[in-house]
């Protein structure tokens, strides 16, 4: 089944790997892909997998091309749209819990191995006003569950509740007329 949601790896942009026991999906955010082919993706493995995580990322790159906050819309979408598809007749009322981790690589410039190297490189990282000149790349996690995952209080984690679908008057009353109905069936019988 995994193949049909396009989850093994088919896609350059989503992939499949083990980390230790469970089997962890995972999508990678990109800055060329589309967020509606992300959403449904990912829609539809909670729809096949409802027990397991998935994880999107986005990968570590240049400060000024950094896919974050495209990772960030995604997520948002992702759990609006799981909110709406939920079955309000099985009492499905929670969405998705998140686990979020914001992560970074340092960059290097280049590899320093004879002395007129090291010696530019040394000026180079000096080069800041008043501190040591870093080049970082951030990058970012999210782990999102429909249960809440008990042992994922790593460093640096954040956690996010998942929301609560509200109804409206209408479908409280058509779900009091269904309960009562159903009730009525079961006596007759």
């Amino acid at each position: 089944m995994d193949t049909e949601l396009g989850i093994d790896g088919a896609t350059d942009d989503t992939t499949a790997y083990t980390h230790g026991t469970d089997m962890e999906h995972t999508i990678r955010i990109t800055r060329q892909g589309k967020l509606r082919v992300w959403v449904k993706k990912a829609l539809d493995f909670f729809q096949a997998y409802p027990d397991k995580p998935l994880v999107l990322y986005s990968s570590p790159v240049d400060v000024t091309t950094s896919t974050i906050p495209r990772l960030v819309s995604v997520v948002e979408i992702i759990k609006r749209e799981y909110l709406k598809g939920l079955d309000i007749s099985a009492g499905n009322l929670f969405g998705l819990h998140q686990y979020n981790q914001l992560l970074f690589e340092q960059q290097e410039e280049n590899s320093v191995e004879d002395g007129g190297n090291r010696r530019d490189a040394i000026l180079l990282a000096l080069d800041g006003h008043s501190h040591v000149k870093q080049r970082i790349a951030p990058h970012m996690k999210i782990t999102l569950s429909t249960k809440a995952i008990p042992d994922r209080h790593e460093k640096r984690e954040t956690y996010q509740t998942p929301a609560m679908r509200r109804l409206s008057k209408a479908a409280k009353a058509r779900m009091r007329r269904r309960a009562k109905n159903q009730s009525e069936n079961v006596e007759m019988v």
